[in-house]
C-alpha cells in the first residue's frame, strides 16, 4: 500500500462514485447503514464513526463562533453493536473563554463509549515562545498515487508517502459523509480520521496487532479540506501497553496531534 510521489503531476481523485452516507437521523439518534461496520466485525460499528458522531453533537452544544475544539478525547471500553447508536452532550463549564462538553454515546441504553472535548476561545497569539518543533511539508496529497485498493473503500483512502529518511507519513479521508444530507463539518472530519492514529502507528508487516482503547484528539485549528494527513512520531510498548503520536496536518500545514492507548488484538 504504499504510494509514491509523482514528479508535480497531480494524482487525481478516484473515479468512483461517493458511497452512501454511513447514518440516517439526527437529534442525538443516528441508524447505521452496512458499510458503517468496523474493521473488525460485520456486526459493529467503526470506532471512528461514532467519534465524528459525538463531535457533531458537541458542535451543536457550542457556539457557532470563536472557540476551537482544542481536545477531543474517547474512551472505547465496549464494542458497539450495529444498531441505532444514542448521542447525548452534557455542557460542564460554560465560561468565556474555556467550555468543556461531555458526552456519551449509547446503544440499547447502554453506554458504549465517552467523550470529553475541551473548546478554547481564539484570539490574538501571545509573544513566541523559545522553542517550537521543525515542521515537516509532506507532498500534497493530489500528487500522491492512491493505492492499489486491497480494503473496501468504506474504510475510507489512505494514501503513504514514501519518505528518504524513512519518516513515515499518510494521507487519510473519508470516502461517504457521516450523515445523510449533511455535509461533514472540519472538526467531524478531524474526530473521524483521529482514531487512526492506532494502525498508522501500530501496523506490523502483514497486519494490525493491536487495538485502541482510546483517542485524544489536539487541534490547534480546524483544518481545512477532507484531507488529514499523519505523521508518526512517537510510539513506546512495554508489556504490550503500546501508546503512540502522530502529528496531524492538512493540505496547508500542521493543525495538532494524536494519540491513542492500544492493546494486542
Amino acid at each position: 500500500m504504499t504510494a509514491t510521489v509523482q514528479n508535480g503531476t497531480p494524482a487525481g481523485d478516484s473515479a468512483e462514485a461517493a458511497l452512501e452516507a454511513f447514518f440516517v437521523g439526527g437529534d442525538g439518534r443516528y441508524e447505521p447503514r452496512a458499510h458503517a461496520r468496523s474493521p473488525w466485525s460485520e456486526s459493529l460499528v467503526a470506532g471512528r464513526l461514532v467519534c465524528g458522531l459525538m463531535a457533531r453533537e458537541v458542535e451543536n452544544a457550542l457556539p457557532t463562533e470563536g472557540f476551537v475544539p482544542s481536545r477531543m478525547t474517547v474512551d472505547l471500553f465496549r464494542p458497539i453493536p450495529l444498531r441505532p447508536v444514542t448521542i447525548a452532550a452534557h455542557t460542564v463549564r460554560d465560561g468565556r473563554r474555556i467550555r468543556v462538553v461531555d458526552v456519551d454515546a449509547s446503544v440499547d441504553g447502554v453506554v458504549v463509549a465517552r467523550s470529553s472535548v475541551l473548546a478554547l476561545r481564539s484570539g490574538a497569539a501571545d509573544e513566541e515562545v523559545a522553542w517550537t518543533h521543525t515542521s515537516h511539508r509532506p507532498p500534497n496529497p493530489d500528487l500522491v498515487d492512491p493505492p492499489v485498493r486491497t480494503a473496501p473503500r468504506h474504510f475510507g483512502e489512505v494514501r503513504r508517502v514514501t519518505e528518504p529518511d524513512d519518516r513515515r507519513f499518510a494521507w487519510f479521508r473519508e470516502t461517504a459523509p457521516m450523515v445523510e444530507n449533511t455535509a461533514d463539518s472540519p472538526f467531524e472530519v478531524a474526530a473521524m480520521a483521529a482514531d487512526w492514529v492506532s494502525p498508522f502507528t501500530n501496523m506490523g508487516a502483514t497486519r494490525l496487532h493491536y487495538i485502541n482503547g482510546d483517542v485524544t484528539l489536539y487541534l490547534s485549528r480546524l483544518p481545512v479540506g477532507p484531507w488529514i494527513g499523519f505523521e508518526n512520531i512517537d510510539r513506546v510498548v512495554t508489556d504490550g501497553v503500546a501508546v503512540s503520536t502522530c502529528a496531524l496536518h492538512d493540505v496547508t500545514g500542521r493543525i495538532g496531534s494524536a494519540s491513542a492507548a492500544a492493546l494486542p488484538y
